[in-house]
């Protein structure tokens, strides 16, 4: 008698040993002290050098977008170059992305007037094997939204985005702009 095994659950073990691999590699690296695996992801706190502070590291191998199985040691290496971002090329990403934003927004959307540099507070960073986000509060200035900068996987600037908190801004639509000339023309509609 032949025992027939469902595709699904061989996928599902796979999945599940890769992602406590990539687990293991970040713990054995010292970026993530107690990861967590959940669903397709693995997270927990981790320390970002440039701001001297713990922040929420994701790191999603995104297995349903792969063709084979993701390599736990390039998601580390690029989630460990992200975190040890140096301060002067912090500065200038905080620069971009305050500059992108003010060129952006109308000064009657901003709460507070502030400098957007010194606003910038970041919360998580998302590693994706060919992308970071980072997610980044903004208090004074976008106290109901969440700022998010996309890097590519050589952590250069690609795009940001003012995104409504979903708990605050029920059946609002969050629209996503490629290019920052998208943001501005909607702007200016």
């Amino acid at each position: 008698m032949f025992r027939l095994r469902s595709p699904g659950r061989d996928s599902l073990a796979r999945m599940t040993a890769s992602l406590t691999a990539l687990a293991e590699e970040l713990t054995r690296r010292g970026l993530v002290a107690s990861p967590e695996v959940e669903d397709t992801f693995v997270y927990g706190l981790a320390r970002f050098d440039a701001i001297d502070a713990e922040v929420m590291l994701n790191v999603d191998p995104e297995p349903e977008e792969q063709e084979g199985e993701p390599e736990p040691a390039a998601l580390a290496d690029l989630a460990q170059r992200v975190l040890s971002t140096p301060m002067a090329e912090w500065k200038v990403l905080l620069d971009r992305v305050a500059s992108e934003i003010e060129e952006a927004v109308e000064s009657d959307e901003v709460i507070e007037p502030a400098d957007l540099r010194d606003d910038l507070v970041l919360r998580s960073v998302i590693v994706f094997i060919d992308a970071v986000l980072l997610s980044f509060d903004a208090p004074k200035q976008f106290p109901d939204s969440s700022v998010l900068v996309q890097l590519d996987a050589d952590l250069a600037f690609e795009a940001v985005e003012v995104e409504p908190d979903e708990d605050d801004e029920e059946g609002v639509e969050s629209i996503k702009f490629s290019t920052v000339e998208e943001l501005v023309r909607r702007l200016s509609m």
